[in-house]
């Protein structure tokens, strides 16, 4: 049986493996991202009176503005990418007033149509990394045309150290790979190309638009072509089914 190799960040990826191999799948934690909060203060001041939305296009980015809730509720609304995101919000108990698919572009386009018009701040928190992202600078441009952009680092998205000997751990072997954000296909590929070494992939699944352009867009030649699955909950139901 090939086995899944889980790039989410350690904390994440464990409950995932453990729900495969309940399936009777083989699935190892292989993180290609590791994640750091960032301390924010929220500018209440500044917002006072002005249509405000906080929007977030990535789960750990809402986990982030969940913790924050309890400072934020009563000055602004919420816009979430869906699925996987928005259901993060709202398992916090928070209510999801905007939401879209697409990635961060198909949400971008969806608020710029609600706040048009309505001299509003957009409150987005994002990882450093996500300031370079190209979908984000275009999402960004979007927002800019129509409302004022606030682009909050929320947490840090770096590539793990252990990365690298994980890579030469599993050089040679079979396995499956699947990717849950852009930062974990670039990471994964960056020291794939420097180490000169890495598992023999068969199968690739992509969780979520943004994830799957940025496997697509950068996917070298011998390496296979990403399936799309739109959260967690389809992806885990191919999975089984493709065994």
């Amino acid at each position: 049986m090939t086995p899944w190799l889980i790039t989410r960040a350690i904390e994440e990826a464990t409950p995932l493996v453990e729900r495969l191999q309940l399936l009777g799948l083989a699935a190892f934690a292989f993180p290609c991202i590791e994640r750091r909060a960032i301390a924010w203060v929220p500018d209440l001041a500044a917002w006072s009176g002005r249509e405000t939305l906080f929007m977030v296009t990535s789960p750990f980015g809402a986990r982030r503005l969940a913790e924050y809730w309890a400072q934020l509720k009563g000055h602004g609304r919420i816009a979430a990418l869906a699925p996987s995101t928005a259901a993060v919000v709202e398992r916090a108990g928070v209510v999801v007033d905007i939401s879209a698919t697409g990635g961060a572009l198909g949400l971008a386009r969806a608020v710029a149509h609600d706040v048009a018009g309505k001299g509003a701040i957009i409150v987005w928190l994002t990882s450093a990394a996500g300031l370079v992202e190209p979908e984000q600078e275009e999402a960004a441009s979007v927002l800019r045309a129509v409302a004022e952009l606030h682009r909050i680092v929320a947490y840090e998205t770096r590539s793990p150290d252990e990365l690298g000997d994980e890579l030469k751990r599993w050089h040679g072997m079979r396995a499956a790979a699947v990717f849950f954000s852009p930062s974990a296909c670039r990471n994964f590929l960056a020291a794939r190309n420097a180490s000169g070494t890495g598992p023999v992939l068969e199968r690739i699944a992509c969780v979520g638009q943004s994830t799957l352009r940025t496997w697509s867009q950068l996917r070298p030649r011998g390496l296979p072509a990403a399936v799309y699955n739109r959260d967690e909950e389809s992806f885990v139901t191919w999975a089984a089914a493709a065994r």
